[in-house]
Formats: C-alpha cells, sequence, structure tokens
C-alpha cells in the first residue's frame, strides 16, 4: 500500500509538472507572439505582423490585444471581417467604452449603419455624456440623414470639449446639407477658417472636400474645379480626393476625367484600401459589369483577395451571372469570411437550381458563422436580402437562444415573422421571451395575443391579458388585447367598455379597428362595425387576424 501511494504521488506529481511546464509554453508563446506583431507592426510588416498574431490567437483565441490589432490590421484593409474582430473584441470586454466606439466606427466605414446605431446604445449612461460619445452619434446621425439629431450631437461635443476642432467641422457639414441661406453661410465661413488656421491637414482636407461638396451641389463648377484641383495635387492627398476631383470632372464631361481614372485605377490595383473604395466609386458611378472587369484585371495576388474577391462576387450577383459566381468563388478562401463565400456559393447553386448541393453549401456557411455573432448577424442580413425567410428565420433563433442579451435579435426575428405571417414561430418566440421577462407586461400582451389567435390555453393567455392591462391600461395594444379576451369569454358588454376607453384616433389603426369592429359587431352594433372591419385591411395582419377580421366582416 505504501508503495501504491508513492507511486501514485510521483505520478500525480508529474502531471501537474506536466501541465505547469504546458501552461507556461502557451503563456510563453503568447508572449513571443505579441511581441513579435509588435515589433513588426512598428515596422510596417503587415505579412509578419499577422502571422506572429496568428500564432497567439491559435493559442488562445481570447487575447484582447491579437484581437483589436487584428481588428486594426483588417480594417486598414478594408476587409469586412474587421467588423467581427470588433465585434469579438466587444464581446471579451463589454465595459470598454473605447472597443464599443471602434465598433461603431468601424461599422460606419462598412456602411452597417443599424449596426453603429445599436452599438452606441449600448454604451453606459455615463459614457453617453462624453464628448467622443455624441462626436461618433452626430456622425451614426449624419449618414442616416438625421440632421436635427447629428446637429444636436456634435453641439453637445462641443460643449462638452470645445478645443477639438473635429466636431466644429462636422457640425459645420451638417449646416451646409441645410436649406437656410444665412445657415449655409456660417458652415462656409467656419470650414474656410479651419483651412486657414489649423494646422491639421486631415482636417484641413475635410473642410476643402465639403467645400467642393458643396459648390457641386450648388452647381458652382468653376469652384469645385479650382478646389478639388487643390485636393488632388497635394503630396499628401489620398484616393479620396482624386475620386472627388473625378466626380467633378465627370460632371462637366471634362475630357481629363477618362485619363485621372485610368490613373487610379492603376494606383489603386494593389492596394486593397485603395481597391475597396475605388470599386466601391465606380459601382455607385457605373454599371457592375464595367466595375468587374476592373476587378477581373487585377493582379493574381490582389483579384482573389479581400476586398477585391469579395466585391467581384457582389458584381456578380448584381449582374445574375450565378454560373461565373460559383466558378470564381468555389475555389477561393476568404478566411474570417469564408461563411459568406459559402452561402454566396449556395445562393449560385440554388438560382441554378441545384438545390440539394446548395443546401449543404447553407450548411457549411452556417458552420463558419456559429462562432461569431456578428458573422451570424451579417448572415442573417444576406438572407434576408436574398428574402430567404427560413434561412433567415434559422439564424435569428440561433441568435435568441445562444445571445440572450441581444435584444435587437429578438426583435429582428419578432419583427421577421409578423412580416412573413408565422405566428406560430412568433408564439414561440414570445414563450422563450417570457421565460427570460415574466413580469414584462409587453411580453405577456404579445404572449397572451398570439395564443388566443392560435387557440392555445396553454399559458392562460386570458390571465396574461388581464395582467398586461392592469400594469398600464392606457396602452392601446394592452387594451385591445385584454377586450378580445373578454370577448373570446362571452363576455361582449365588459369587452366593449375596455374598447371605448381607448382614443378615437387610436381605434383608427388597422389591427385595432379590426378588434373594435368584431366586438362592436358582437354588442350589435352593425354599422359601425363595418366601418372599422373595413379599416382593418389597410395594415399589416397576421393570417389568423385577416380570418377573424373577414369573417366578421361577412356576417354585416
Amino acid at each position: 500500500m505504501r508503495k501504491t501511494i508513492i507511486v501514485l504521488a510521483c505520478g500525480i506529481g508529474l502531471l501537474l509538472l506536466g501541465y505547469t511546464s504546458y501552461r507556461g509554453y502557451q503563456v510563453w508563446k503568447q508572449d513571443h507572439g505579441m511581441a513579435m506583431a509588435r515589433g513588426y507592426y512598428a515596422k510596417g510588416d503587415m505579412r509578419n505582423t499577422l502571422l506572429g498574431l496568428e500564432q497567439v490567437l491559435n493559442v488562445n483565441s481570447r487575447n484582447i490585444e491579437a484581437c483589436r490589432m487584428m481588428a486594426n490590421l483588417t480594417e486598414l484593409a478594408r476587409n469586412p471581417a474587421a467588423l467581427n474582430w470588433r465585434q469579438q473584441v466587444l464581446d471579451l470586454n463589454p465595459r470598454s467604452f473605447k472597443d464599443r466606439l471602434a465598433l461603431a466606427q468601424t461599422a460606419i466605414i462598412f456602411q452597417q449603419y443599424a449596426l453603429a446605431t445599436n452599438t452606441l446604445a449600448g454604451a453606459d449612461e455615463a459614457d453617453k455624456q462624453t464628448a467622443d460619445y455624441h462626436n461618433i452619434a452626430g456622425t451614426a446621425a449624419l449618414v442616416c440623414g438625421q440632421l436635427d439629431e447629428a446637429e444636436a450631437h456634435y453641439s453637445e461635443s462641443i460643449r462638452l470639449n470645445p478645443g477639438n476642432p473635429a466636431p466644429q467641422v462636422n457640425l459645420a457639414v451638417v449646416r451646409l446639407r441645410r436649406t437656410n441661406a444665412l445657415d449655409m453661410a456660417d458652415a462656409r465661413i467656419a470650414l474656410q477658417r479651419v483651412i486657414m488656421t489649423s494646422t491639421n491637414m486631415v482636417l484641413c482636407n475635410q473642410a476643402r472636400r465639403e467645400l467642393v461638396n458643396d459648390a457641386m451641389r450648388c452647381n458652382d463648377m468653376p469652384t469645385a474645379l479650382a478646389r478639388s484641383k487643390e485636393l488632388a495635387d497635394q503630396t499628401n492627398s489620398v484616393l479620396a480626393d482624386k475620386l472627388l476631383r473625378l466626380d467633378v470632372l465627370m460632371k462637366i464631361n471634362s475630357p481629363e476625367f477618362k485619363p485621372a481614372l485610368a490613373l487610379c485605377q492603376r494606383e489603386a490595383a494593389t492596394n486593397p484600401p485603395e481597391i475597396f473604395e475605388l470599386a466601391n466609386w465606380q459601382l455607385s458611378k457605373f454599371s457592375p459589369a464595367e466595375t468587374l472587369g476592373w476587378l477581373q484585371g487585377l493582379p493574381p495576388q490582389t483579384r482573389t483577395n479581400q476586398p477585391a474577391a469579395l466585391l467581384a462576387a457582389q458584381c456578380q450577383v448584381q449582374l445574375n451571372d450565378w454560373h461565373g459566381l460559383q466558378v470564381s468563388i468555389e475555389q477561393q478562401n476568404w478566411h474570417e469570411l469564408e461563411f459568406i463565400r459559402h452561402a454566396l456559393m449556395a445562393r449560385s447553386l440554388r438560382e441554378q437550381g441545384l438545390t440539394e448541393a446548395s443546401t449543404a453549401e447553407w450548411g457549411v456557411a452556417l458552420k463558419f458563422a456559429s462562432d461569431q455573432k456578428n458573422s451570424l448577424v451579417s448572415l442573417f442580413h444576406l438572407a434576408a436580402d436574398w428574402k430567404w425567410h427560413s434561412e433567415a428565420e434559422q439564424i435569428l433563433w440561433i441568435v435568441v437562444n445562444r445571445y440572450p442579451e441581444e435584444k435587437e435579435a429578438a426583435s429582428s426575428l419578432e419583427q421577421a415573422l409578423i412580416g412573413w405571417h408565422r405566428t406560430r414561430s412568433l408564439m414561440q418566440l414570445y414563450e422563450v421571451m417570457f421565460k427570460r421577462s415574466p413580469e414584462d407586461p409587453q411580453v405577456k400582451n404579445n404572449l397572451a395575443m398570439t395564443c388566443m389567435l392560435l387557440g392555445s390555453q396553454e399559458h392562460n393567455p386570458y390571465s396574461l391579458a388581464q395582467e398586461a392591462y392592469q400594469k398600464d391600461s392606457k396602452n392601446v395594444s394592452y387594451a385591445s388585447t385584454y377586450a378580445y379576451s373578454l370577448y373570446l369569454q362571452g363576455k361582449y358588454p365588459d369587452a366593449l367598455k375596455v374598447m371605448q376607453q381607448i382614443a378615437p384616433k387610436d381605434l383608427e389603426h388597422p389591427s385595432i379597428a379590426g378588434y373594435y369592429g368584431v366586438i362592436l359587431k358582437a354588442n350589435g352594433q352593425k354599422a359601425e362595425a363595418r366601418a372599422y372591419l373595413n379599416r382593418s385591411s389597410q395594415g399589416q395582419l397576421l393570417p389568423e387576424e385577416q380570418a377573424l377580421f373577414d369573417q366578421a366582416r361577412a356576417g354585416l
């Protein structure tokens, strides 16, 4: 026995020593990889920086510094995978305001404006009182065309940090887009002042660009031509300046346009960020076929990598070139965006009638996306845009079940199910929400209504409807649901009494009007019932609601 104990003790000691050594090696490997990545990044060697980061992430995929650096690199390359990396960083460190702002800014770059808005909405209340928050929130509002909201945010950012010129320029940009002549004149003066007094060349050039855009809107082409030339001729000019110059040349049908465009195309051919900018610009000006022709003529080392490969695929989708899309992407590797490549493969195969192969590819796409919330959301948007309702619903259910804190997914699923007329799935969603928030009156109300429409008594919908109504009797939706529950119980006068407490203007809403018409008919008021039931046809109704109102209308 003594020998056995000694042997076991030695064995356990060796295991612990081995584990400790292994853990020590893993830590060393991470530290070594990060040191290597930082060193190469400082030298501008992006290829070896990526190798160092991959070494770290292979050991620990949750290394925040490595994920953050990957987000920076992919954003610089204008690779949409940057969104996934930014989201992963925020998921690992959800209280980081800096990382939240970074995700919002990246979302704006890739025109994911809903993501930017939702990300900002999730900030702590204290962080929402900062100048940085208001500056980014102003930009999110501006790109969405919400000028009043953008102006309010920029004004608050200036109040909180009057020494920062960036929101001052942004505020002037908003006012340039107004119709008030005095506001526009003041904005032009403010931008000109920045150009003359600021030593920040980035802000100065932003001011110059806005003045060019303003001149074009006002059809002052001589001014637009002169200012755009100043921008494009600078030694530190960026592609955005050259594209703005192309806009001006194109608008005046200048013979300089084609040579200038050809020069931009040559200069951008080996630069991924510039490929992204120029291809998107060309898509907005020319046909997808012309843009695709340029992308397919790029050097092989850039043509099959991001973002060129994704942009080319988008062109082929717009051209309905399904076989061409299949052939061009089936042997590629999009790394972090493999889920998008397989989704596009699924689309190309389905459009060619290859349903079984398409289903298999979609399964692969879902597998690649399943570990990243943002990847799943991106895949959902693709499916929704393609009107692949079953696939879109499948993704949203995954997000709702796996990420209960993601309120936007539940809201999107709710709206999608209403639009797709899937009442039973809608009831199942409300059941999930009720388990998570059993005291929420809105959840009680929604579950009660869908249960009653489907004839399900499992959750005692009459009691749920009453509880929601008692919580807030002024809520129009709660009142109409409670009134309908009384109607189903044969308490017609009581149901009518509840409905008559609703303001006349709210009774005009199509869904409310339908229930009011049903209850009016039950109380013998057929003439009034007909008017309200007819009004119900103007709204978006669930199939069971439509059948209920049609049946009531038929008997009048």
